[in-house]
């Protein structure tokens, strides 16, 4: 019976082996040299260390001493079948009767005439030489008695003595399983092992993969994802990644999106939908697919996807419109025909089509023809009399009299005589026309200079504060500062505000004197700002009777934080709530800045479905697009707002649905897309959360808010629908915000900023605005870093140009734009107050600093937990953000000879397995330390914890890499550590190779996709000079990849934050930008959406797409 099953198991071996290969070429990752395999999870073990097949592990030359089988993973003192049958090692000795006996040569004639076997008997077909096997299929051994079940060999030909080898069964390595352990497991939880025997998962089987019981089943062409139950999109070619369904080659025409599945944007179309509807026809959509204008291409346009402008001499309609005679034969424009420089002479209209009337001529038609023969015309464009001139006139346009000669009768004279007499006559009126004219024109011209010179008089629809003329009245009130009570009797029913003419209302400051201002106010502790500050109104400045009564009271979060009756928000109870008391309240106020407007509004603690059912008709009847949401849902352990939103599926609030399409994460913020319906009409709004504001207080630095107000800009900027923004109270954070974006309009409108007149404006429409001294400093500096920046954000495919420019030297700068924008950026780069840097100051800690100036702040520095002896909870290190994950670096210096234990503590307690080492080592550096063992299996302890090198290998002249295995023996843990060491940047140099820097990103990435969890750990030598611009880098490429944008100076702003030094100079600043060029020339970046998100994606996820390597250009 046994052998049987071996015989079985022989005639299943060859398809097993194919299926085997097929599966992995159908799943294999582009894997580094050395791993093999679905997801690269194996090891390589070839012969003199020769690489593997990528797929299937199989080696050119053999296996390395001590393994065999196809993928060299079976070691030889085992079997992995239940008899043997597949083995196929080395071991050549069997033990009988307390002696070792040598195996014979299979290949002689006693083997195959008195056995009966050749090589058809053996998994390799081919008769071995003296090793173990267990020979299967048709011979003479059944006529045999003693012959063992499981690998044997002869060991005495001449008395035909055989042995059993006693080799023992062994199971396969984690991820594979069956005979042989020929199969690959595709389990869910790709680290986890499945069935030795079946290949089941205990944790389902991996997305792209079915099948019982083993998951051995790859989804059909059109199918991915668990259990093969998703519809891949419209790709390309039907290229769908089974795992992922990422379409392989782009989408079909109409769709983009790595799954192909989202429809073009309006204005798009085509593959991917890259391209650009033309302009069509009433200003109609094209088709998706084909581009076309459904109903023809608008005026000025033609082409069949009408992108084409009218040309030669043509406009309007189709082009069908001839244009009129411009100035110097230019073309009209291609749209209304007008010509841009103007008529030529003889011709005036606005479409130059009109020739001069008669008796005019020249440019404009502003000249009179000359006396011309038979009073014919003159011609219109030169004023020549074609036929002549008349009697008594002369010269080129019969302008010119003639003189009369001796003799001549005096009729002649008197008749000159009456026409210089009519000429003196028209010029004496023309004289009188043109002083009353210039009288009208200058007392015009007065009254436009008085209205200028009102001072404080913004560009505004409306002063509430002047046109109310109710200012001079006070409100009753039960406290100090005009702080009406609910409780007080109703008054008048127009709003009355509180008596502020005895306080300031005007701070206007330009923009180029914006920094000065802030430098000299923030002096002494901000002292200037703070009684700026004070200037303010405070408490109820308006009447609010519909907020005090019963039936909306509840609908307050805080009690005294209400509406005002003259700005509230006012909702259409409309039938379905016509018999509701109340239901036209919320505590919402509309904030009238300029030609725009925000609606705010806030929520109440522990609100009902009522409350939520409100805000969401507000947001249908103000028919609003956005949402910026500036409070998280719990601080500090208190509740600061209700979720208003589902998390995933949809939800009713009233009669309004609400389904959430896209939840988008970033480091500071989430970016939200609902569609919300109603009856059958349906809408897509946006929620734009900010989730890095504590409430009352302004944050540490501007940067971050910039960066979101830019994303809230970008969406729908046409829109004119009223902007809701909310907070918890609905007063400090959403007024700062509200401010920020008034005054940098008023910037840009009028090149000053008015502060205070902003913050007045906006508490006359709701209370206390912009709540505390510290966030009206924060909204001066947010607008000095955003007006000394500018515009510095660039779509990806106008990098290009947009450097060149900046890059140029124009003739008539001292300096080039770049040059600028690094001055602007230390202008505004902030300096760390030195409070911040307790914990690095204190005396036990200064040793342990590399650079006395640069040190960690404690907002943003590890703590240490592991307890070594001797050790506090101090490192000379600082976390850092990525574009879209928190912590995402950990930036250290070179370690010192006393802080090598707290390099390896560090990594330990925050999980970081990636080292990339940007210095070199110098062992003649005292302050230096080896942080690592030079040899392989010797140890470092570090009590609890243990540093073993596995491996070390230098990649190539650039890169190094070590594997480091660290133990925590008290828990019981080990953990593998790869360190990535960048030896081609010497410390001499400012920038390192592009190629060598690329080269490192990707190795990262590998190694990151394999087991990459925890933040990178990145060191130079003193923490600060080379990993700032590997972190740049990193953070430049992810957002390009993530939106499809460069903004070095911003992501420099962003790193700076938690460590001013980083890139310290212009040479760095420019080789950023270099970096993102070499990048966009060496990828099609639209289409790239993996390589970078390896670096960030650490937190467990599992990406399944391949890597697309970084080549450079002429390396």
């Amino acid at each position: 019976m046994a052998r049987k099953m071996a015989e079985d198991i022989e005639k299943t071996v060859p398809l097993l082996i194919i299926f085997g290969i097929l599966c992995a070429f159908c799943s294999a990752d582009d894997c580094e040299d050395g791993r093999f395999g679905w997801k690269c999870r194996f090891t390589c073990r070839c012969k003199d260390n020769a690489v593997c097949d990528k797929i299937t592990g199989e080696c050119p030359d053999g296996c390395e001493d001590n393994y065999y089988g196809a993928s060299c993973l079976l070691e030889n003192d085992y079997k992995y079948d239940p008899h043997g049958a597949n083995y196929t090692g080395t071991r050549d000795a069997v033990f009988k009767d307390g002696t070792m006996h040598t195996c014979q040569d299979w290949n002689n004639s006693v083997v195959m005439g008195f056995l009966g076997i050749n090589g058809k008997n053996f998994p390799d077909k081919v008769l071995p030489g003296p090793y173990c096997r267990y020979p299967i299929g048709e011979s003479k051994l059944k006529t045999i008695a003693g012959v063992p079940n499981g690998p044997w060999c002869l060991y005495d030909m001449e008395r035909l003595q055989l042995g059993s080898c006693d080799i023992t069964n062994k199971d396969c390595e984690v991820g594979r399983y069956g005979p042989s352990c020929l199969y690959e497991c595709h389990c869910a939880d790709v680290k986890a092992d499945c069935n030795k025997k079946t290949g089941k998962c205990n944790s389902g089987c991996h997305p792209g993969w079915m099948g019982e019981p083993g998951c051995q089943t790859k989804c059909p062409s059109d199918k991915y994802g668990v259990m093969c139950r998703e519809d891949c999109g419209y790709c390309n070619k039907g290229l769908c990644d089974f795992e992922s369904g990422r379409c392989l080659e782009g989408c079909e025409a109409g769709y983009h999106g790595d799954t192909c599945k989202q429809e073009c944007s309006p204005g798009t179309y085509g593959k991917n939908c890259l391209s650009t509807c033309g302009s069509c026809l009433d200003g109609m959509l094209c088709d998706r697919f084909s581009g076309q204008c459904p109903n023809g291409c608008s005026e000025g346009y033609l082409g069949m996807f009408c992108q084409t402008a009218c040309t030669g001499g043509s406009y309007g309609m189709n082009c069908t419109r001839t244009c009129g005679r411009c100035k110097d034969e230019t073309n009209c424009h291609h749209i209304d025909g007008r010509c841009g420089l103007g008529c030529s002479p003889g011709w005036i209209s606005y479409l130059c089509d009109q020739g001069c009337d008669e008796g005019l001529y020249g440019v404009n038609c502003s000249n009179t023809c000359g006396s011309c023969k038979d009073e014919e015309p003159c011609d219109i464009e030169t004023g020549e009399c074609v036929a002549g001139c008349a009697p008594g006139y002369t010269g080129s346009i019969c302008a010119q009299v003639m003189l009369n000669n001796p003799g001549a009768n005096s009729g002649g004279g008197a008749a000159g005589g009456a026409i210089a007499g009519a000429i003196i006559f028209i010029l004496i009126i023309a004289v009188i026309v043109f002083v009353v004219y210039r009288k009208r024109r200058f007392r015009k011209t007065l009254e436009v200079q008085q209205k200028s010179d009102k001072p404080n008089k913004l560009p505004i629809e409306e002063d509430p504060i002047e046109s109310t003329r109710e200012t001079d009245q006070l409100i009753r009130a039960n406290g100090t500062n005009g702080v009406a009570s609910l409780e007080s009797e109703p008054c008048d029913e127009e709003p009355i505000y509180a008596n502020v003419n005895t306080h300031k209302q005007s701070m206007p400051v330009k923009v180029q004197d914006l920094y000065d201002y802030i430098k000299l106010n923030k002096a002494q502790e901000c002292d200037g700002f703070k009684k700026e500050f004070s200037e303010l109104p405070h408490g109820l400045m308006a009447l609010c009777e519909a907020a005090k009564k019963p039936e909306n009271r509840p609908k307050n979060r805080y009690g005294n934080i209400i509406a005002y009756d003259h700005s509230r928000v006012i909702l259409d109870p409309g039938e379905e709530y016509a018999e509701e008391v109340g239901a036209d309240y919320i505590n919402a106020n509309y904030i009238d800045v300029m030609e725009f407007q925000h609606v705010k509004s806030s929520l109440k603690t522990g609100a009902t479905k009522v409350m939520i059912r409100d805000f969401w008709r507000m947001v249908w009847q103000k028919k609003t697009c956005k949402i910026v949401m500036l409070t998280n849902v719990m601080e500090a352990c208190k509740k600061k707002c209700d979720q208003y939103w589902p998390d995933s599926g949809s939800m009713k609030y009233g009669s309004i649905n609400v389904e959430i399409l896209d939840t988008a994460v970033f480091t500071d913020f989430t970016i939200r897309t609902f569609n919300i319906s109603l009856n059958e009409s349906s809408r897509t709004v946006k929620q734009f959360h900010f989730t890095s504001w504590s409430d009352h207080g302004a944050l540490t630095y501007p940067t971050p808010l910039l960066t979101f107000k830019r994303k809230v800009e970008t969406y729908t900027p046409e829109s004119t629908a009223p902007i809701i923004v909310h907070c918890s109270a609905g007063i400090g954070r959403s007024g700062t915000y509200i401010a920020l974006d008034y005054l940098m309009y008023q910037a840009k409108a009028e090149g000053v900023v008015d502060v205070l007149r902003s913050a007045q404006l906006m508490r006359c429409n709701r209370i206390n605005m912009i709540q505390t001294w510290e966030q009206y400093v924060f909204v001066y500096e947010a607008l000095l870093e955003a007006l000394k920046a500018g515009e510095t954000t660039i779509p990806n495919d106008q990098f290009r140009r947009r450097y060149e420019d900046m890059s140029t030297l124009k003739p008539d700068q001292l300096t080039t734009a770049l040059d600028d924008q690094f001055k602007a950026l230390q202008e505004v780069t902030h300096t760390v107050d030195t409070d911040e840097y307790k914990a690095a100051m204190l005396p036990e800690n200064l040793g342990k600093n590399r650079v006395k100036n640069i040190l960690p702040a404690n907002r943003c520095r590890p703590h240490l937990y592991t307890q070594v002896e001797g050790c506090n909870d101090y490192i000379n290190a600082i976390f850092l953000s990525g574009y879209t994950h928190r912590d995402a670096f950990i930036m250290t210096q070179m370690p010192l000879p006393n802080t090598v234990a707290d390099f390896w503590r560090m990594l330990y307690d925050y999980n970081s397995n990636t080292v990339v080492m940007l210095n070199d080592f110098d062992r003649n550096d005292q302050t230096c330390a080896l942080y690592w063992p030079e040899e392989h299996g010797y140890t470092v302890e570090y009590d609890p914890l243990s540093i073993e090198l596995l491996s070390s290998r230098e990649v190539d002249p650039n890169v190094s890499e070590r594997i480091f295995k660290v133990c925590n023996h008290m828990k019981g843990e080990a953990r593998a550590i790869k360190q990535f060491q960048l030896r081609s940047w010497a410390d001499s140099e400012k920038v390192p190779d592009t190629a060598a820097l690329v080269q490192l990103l990707d190795m990262v990435c590998d190694w990151l996709k394999q087991s990459g969890k925890g933040p990178i750990t990145v060191h130079c030598m003193n923490g600060a000079s080379k990993s700032g611009v590997f972190c740049a880098v990193s953070y430049l490429l992810e957002r390009m990849q993530r939106d499809h944008e460069v903004d070095v100076f911003q992501t420099v702003m962003t790193i700076r934050n938690n460590r001013p030094q980083f890139i310290e100079d212009l040479e760095q600043y420019d080789f950023c930008h270099k970096m993102v060029l070499e990048y966009i020339e060496s990828h099609n970046v639209t289409d790239f959406n993996h390589v970078v998100n390896q670096i960030f994606l650490r937190y467990g996820y599992e990406v399944s797409s391949p890597v697309v390597k970084f080549v450079p250009k002429n390396t």
